[in-house]
């Protein structure tokens, strides 16, 4: 998987999760935090990412990161602001989750050792168009390019179905009541 389809995929959520309230430049800014959150277990970082897939894509370690993560930031945050809006700390949490989910649907037959370090067992949801990258720096052959067009029709299409599900709702939900 490229992070074509992460990132698609925690814009969709923070499709959702942000108020629409909010200013544009308060939205471009939680989804580029939501970006990064959903790319965290592939950070290319010694002891993680590909280097120990079994570590950075195990719910157990990536639950005790997100744990401490916010504790930090809803303390900051509180002392700063007083407020948190916890649908967008959910929204984090789940865009931050979704790349063991999404890794999970990869047909490259290992699956994802969700549970380690408590149990071997691997998690493995294969959908048969996406395909695994096999050379790890993005986009440096056609068969990178393939997997990431695919990734972006396949996940575009998911974000754009929220878009329009969101349209039509806000549309359609401020209509007033004719008497009759």
């Amino acid at each position: 998987m490229t992070q074509v389809g992460h990132s698609l995929v925690a814009v969709t959520i923070g499709v959702v999760t942000v108020p629409q309230t909010a200013p544009a430049r308060v939205k471009s800014l939680y989804y580029a935090v939501l970006v990064v959150l959903a790319n965290v277990p592939d950070f290319p970082v010694a002891g993680w990412g590909h280097d120990a897939y079994h570590v950075s894509h195990s719910i157990f370690v990536n639950l005790a990161l997100i744990v401490l993560c916010l504790s930090v930031g809803v303390l900051a945050w509180r002392l700063r602001h007083r407020v948190v809006r916890w649908r967008v700390v959910l929204g984090g949490v789940a865009a931050w989750l979704s790349h063991l989910l999404l890794d999970s649907m990869y047909n490259h037959g290992r699956g994802v050792a969700i549970f380690w370090p408590f149990s071997d067992a691997r998690l493995a949801l294969p959908v048969p168009w996406f395909s695994t990258v096999r050379n790890p720096r993005p986009f440096t052959d056609w068969q990178t390019l393939q997997v990431a067009v695919i990734e972006f029709v396949s996940y575009g299409a998911l974000l754009g179905a929220v878009l329009l599900v969101q349209r039509f709702i806000r549309r359609h939900g401020q209509r007033k009541v004719r008497p009759v």
